[in-house]
């Protein structure tokens, strides 16, 4: 046999020791795994030192990432709602007032007009302040808290009360009995109005007068208690509610009239006078006073297309 050189014998050795070449996927498995990468937090993919293009987020993920998003209708909502408080507070639009009007009833709603209410007001001067305080709106809002008020039956009765009730509110918010109607949110001439004999129940606020404020002008300690009582607000410690809030002025004239001057409405205009200033006014104590109110009624009642009905003075 010839004789093997040494390197030629090394050769064979390794070639011998070498695994087959079919093992060079199991190579490719463990270079990956040798060349796996991981992400630094909050940057770009990096292998080995070489950038590679980030994975592309979702498009919710873009939009969602960091916010919290509400319903388009929830901030409709609120906008409608800013809009309705805003209306409200500088006299409301047609549409919603009519619409607070329908909720009443027709007989309120629908004779209680705009035309009718700016028909009054619009005769006050621009310097009155009640041209700026006294809205429809805020009257048939204070309404709703009384929803007999124009329903007596038939409906002419109701709109004679209403009719009524306006024609005192003109009066009483006039300049003596010229035609600045719905002129005066207070009394000109401003006193404490407060009725010692009724302090035990009513006790009147240090530093507080009870002189007439709204379109009935609401008077007396006793009065302003009340009404707060039975609205619950304290308009004995603070009556001045009753001149800076439109809603308060209308409810505070309204309970007025419902627990004052309703019962005697059918008895005649002339009967709810008396009821609401009869020991100044009846009886021949004041004709011009009397004669003012009639002349408003009668306009009212022409208006709404009712008879005036008997005994219209006291």
């Amino acid at each position: 046999m010839a004789k093997l050189s040494l390197p030629f014998v090394l050769l064979l050795l390794l070639a011998i020791a070498l695994p087959p070449l079919s093992g060079a996927s199991s190579r490719s498995t463990a270079a990956a795994d040798v060349e796996c990468f991981q992400r630094p937090a909050g940057g770009d993919a990096v292998v080995h030192g070489s950038s590679v293009e980030p994975e592309e987020k979702s498009s919710d993920e873009d939009d969602d990432a960091g916010y919290i998003l509400l319903p388009s209708d929830n901030n409709d909502d609120d906008d409608e709602e800013e809009a309705t408080s805003a209306e409200s507070s500088d006299g409301g639009s047609d549409e919603e007032e009519d619409a607070a009007g329908d909720q009443l009833g027709l007989v309120v709603g629908n004779v209680v007009t705009q035309d009718f209410f700016n028909s009054i007001i619009s005769q006050a001067a621009p310097s009155c302040a009640g041209k700026r305080f006294y809205r429809r709106n805020d009257f048939l809002t204070a309404a709703r808290s009384f929803p007999q008020f124009g329903q007596l039956k038939p409906d002419g009765a109701a709109k004679a009360e209403i009719a009524a009730f306006f024609a005192h509110v003109t009066h009483e918010t006039g300049r003596k009995f010229d035609s600045l109607n719905l002129c005066y949110v207070e009394e000109i001439n401003k006193q404490r109005y407060c009725d010692p004999t009724k302090e035990k129940q009513w006790p009147c606020a240090p530093k507080k007068q009870y002189y007439g404020r709204g379109p009935l002008q609401l008077t007396w300690n006793y009065n302003y208690g009340l009404f707060g009582k039975e609205n619950r607000l304290d308009t004995l410690k603070n009556p001045d509610l009753v001149s800076r809030n439109g809603v308060v002025a209308w409810r505070a004239s309204l309970w007025f009239w419902m627990k004052n001057v309703r019962p005697v409405v059918k008895k005649g205009f002339g009967e709810t006078i008396r009821a609401i200033n009869g020991a100044l006014e009846c009886g021949g104590k004041n004709k011009p006073a009397v004669e003012a109110r009639v002349k408003y009624y009668t306009e009212y009642c022409k208006r709404f297309r009712i008879p005036l009905g008997p005994n219209l003075r006291c």
